[in-house]
């Protein structure tokens, strides 16, 4: 297997929303009804599986790197991704290297120089900790099934965005615990050319689709919010001075 020589920026940005309601049409009657200068066309039914790897201390994740296998049809490969934010808590696009296509039953491990490559490659700075070693000792965390419809939105200025309802299901593979979320994504392209055009579609979802909560957060963070949620901690009541 051979690793991408670097790392890319996403050719689309993401946008996830949660559906608050079951009936998901009525999402996609209202944008066509409100979008009138862009055209929403059904492409057909999708589905997809991705598998997150980290060693047992979370230690990769913990540093804003996500290894993961996604599978697309029959094909497989492995992703690196890195993952920041900026000053005001918004993340930067996501960048990532795409490994080249696997068998579904490898993991990461069975390619660990590869791997290690591509962690390196996305830091400036040298690393003190063997990568190939750390690579070698991942196990598989998270699993993410997700199925539904993709639809895409044209423009008349020959822009082109991507909606997707999704059905999906974040599994902790060690628990076996799982938590299902229906929502949508949109996928936008990430040139400053089409900045105008994909604000119309996210104001007018806001506007119009009350049904729909956004998420500021990838799928891996999501599936980090649902299945370990933060607990509850009571407050402790202040003691008079």
């Amino acid at each position: 297997m051979q690793e991408n020589s670097k790392l890319k920026a996403e050719k689309y940005k993401k946008v996830h929303y949660h559906l608050l309601r079951k009936n998901y049409k009525k999402v996609i009657e209202k944008m066509d009804k409100n979008l009138n200068y862009f055209r929403i066309s059904l492409d057909g039914p999708f589905a997809g599986k991705e598998i997150i790897y980290d060693v047992k201390s979370n230690m990769l994740s913990n540093a804003g790197l996500v290894i993961s296998k996604q599978f697309e049809g029959k094909d497989a490969y492995f992703k690196v991704r890195k993952i920041s934010t900026l000053s005001e808590g918004y993340k930067r696009p996501g960048q990532k290297f795409n490994l080249s296509e696997v068998h579904s039953n490898e993991e990461p491990k069975n390619f660990p120089v590869q791997i290690a490559n591509a962690i390196a490659n996305a830091y400036s700075g040298a690393f003190t900790i063997d990568l190939v070693s750390v690579v070698r000792q991942t196990i598989p965390k998270i699993q993410i099934d997700v199925k539904g419809l993709k639809y895409f939105i044209h423009g008349g200025t020959g822009y082109e965005g991507v909606l997707l309802y999704e059905e999906a299901v974040y599994k902790d593979i060690t628990t076996g615990k799982k938590v299902k979320r229906n929502g949508f994504t949109l996928k936008l392209p990430t040139s400053e050319k089409w900045n105008k055009e994909s604000q119309e579609i996210i104001d007018t979802i806001e506007h119009y689709c009350k049904e729909l909560y956004r998420y500021e957060l990838g799928r891996f963070e999501i599936a980090q919010r649902l299945l370990y949620p933060e607990p509850f901690k009571e407050e402790k009541p202040k003691e008079d001075e």
